[in-house]
């Protein structure tokens, strides 16, 4: 949620499979690295896995787009 081209393209009403080949999934990495050392087990397996991977970051994007809606930011 802190990375401003992401959500510049989830207010725009991007379609999952747009916000997919744009930056999301190189933020969700990103910030997943960043947790290396507390969750070092979760991040390990999502970042050796891409089917694993790929459906957290779906998931993700769905709690990130409601979480938008019931905001009112989109």
């Amino acid at each position: 949620m802190k990375n401003e081209e992401v959500m510049n393209q989830m207010k725009a009403g991007n379609s999952k499979e747009q916000i997919m080949l744009g930056d999301y999934p190189k933020a969700l990495t990103h910030a997943i690295m960043n947790t290396l050392t507390t969750n070092n087990d979760l991040s390990s397996r999502l970042l050796s896995n891409n089917l694993l991977m790929d459906k957290f970051a779906r998931s993700i994007l769905e709690v990130f787009i409601e979480n938008l809606k019931q905001t009112g930011n989109t």
